[in-house]
């Protein structure tokens, strides 16, 4: 690398206007060793203002801590929402960050894509936000968020009661199943094996003319797909099908299978899904609603004491204004000493 060169990508890299990778493949270096200079030279990169249309910085607002004064800028969007993640923290750009907030609040990727000001519809959308979902920055930015806020907003009695209902109603073929699907002469033709496609098929042919074994049967066609239902005329199975186990892509689960989903262990064994107890579930929650049955029973009778309570003290000022020697009478109370 010249001098010349050298120095023009010490500009371009404190520039900031090129991502570092951009500045590297400008100059033909590698990304690594373009940091590892800068670092060792002391460049300052500036940083890329945002250039999202949809949103808009606000006004920077001073703040006195211990006597001296902190300037924090302030990301907000056309409805006046703020932004309470910092892009530059995790180093994704301001609509990343729109992206993980609105996660965070709808626990929809497509919701918060198009809440983050992305254009892309239908399966389009989905696909891009997903990959979005699952870049490493951004599933930071957003456990980050889900942490402050759940430190934020303690679950309350009513959030407990709705998350044990959720794991007791839970469909646990949402997480594996065993299931009975099609064999390879279910739906073949006149109930011959059916290869899945042409790809297949060739390499079942060339390998039996390797081998030098019969040519294979080619009369059931193409187009077998694993997971169909068997075909009940099937005379090969009789209609039972072949029996396997599936398990469900837990990073899409929600609703009641995300409390009842508890994680995955694999082991020489193989693969088990591990679940939450529904029968330890059943009884938190009748203990909960045993314990919200007595809160509210004590608080009725509070409220009765008060009542009576009130009630004297609305006779006893009556009789001390009208001097009288009326007797009082106490409602739900003991009988004084000696009255006997």
């Amino acid at each position: 690398m010249t001098d010349s060169d050298g120095g023009q990508l010490r500009i371009d890299y404190c520039a900031g206007l090129l991502t570092i990778q951009g500045v590297a493949d400008k100059h033909g270096v590698k990304k690594t060793t373009l940091i590892d200079m800068a670092k060792r030279l002391g460049w300052v990169r500036k940083k890329k203002p945002s250039k999202t249309a949809t949103k808009k910085i606000a006004q920077k607002k001073i703040s006195r801590s211990s006597g001296r004064e902190k300037k924090q800028s302030e990301i907000t969007d056309d409805d006046g929402t703020t932004l309470s993640i910092d892009p530059d923290e995790y180093g994704i750009t301001v609509q990343q960050a729109w992206f993980a907030y609105w996660f965070t609040v709808t626990k929809s990727r497509v919701e918060a894509y198009r809440k983050a000001g992305y254009t892309c519809q239908g399966n389009t959308a989905y696909a891009a936000a997903s990959r979005l979902y699952r870049d490493v920055k951004v599933r930071r930015a957003i456990r980050d968020q889900e942490a402050r806020t759940a430190k934020r907003y303690e679950a309350d009695l009513d959030q407990v009661i709705n998350q044990l209902m959720a794991i007791i109603n839970a469909d646990p073929n949402a997480l594996s199943q065993y299931r009975r699907v099609n064999c390879r002469f279910c739906w073949g033709e006149k109930n011959h094996y059916q290869w899945r496609d042409l790809d297949e098929q060739l390499k079942a042919e060339k390998k039996a003319e390797t081998d030098k074994k019969p040519p294979v049967d080619l009369t059931g066609g193409i187009g077998f797909v694993e997971n169909m239902d068997p075909n009940p005329d099937c005379p090969r199975c009789q209609g039972e099908g072949i029996g396997e186990t599936f398990y469900s892509d837990t990073r899409d689960l929600d609703g009641d299978a995300l409390h009842y989903f508890a994680g995955v262990k694999e082991s020489k064994f193989g693969i088990e899904i591990l679940t939450e107890d529904k029968k330890a579930a059943r009884i938190q929650l009748m203990q909960l609603l045993n314990f919200r049955r007595t809160e509210r029973a004590q608080a009725l009778d509070l409220q009765r004491l008060q009542l009576a309570n009130e009630k004297l003290r609305a006779e006893i000022n009556n009789l001390k204004q009208t001097g009288g020697d009326e007797t009082i009478i106490v409602h739900n109370a003991l009988k004084p000493p000696g009255s006997e």
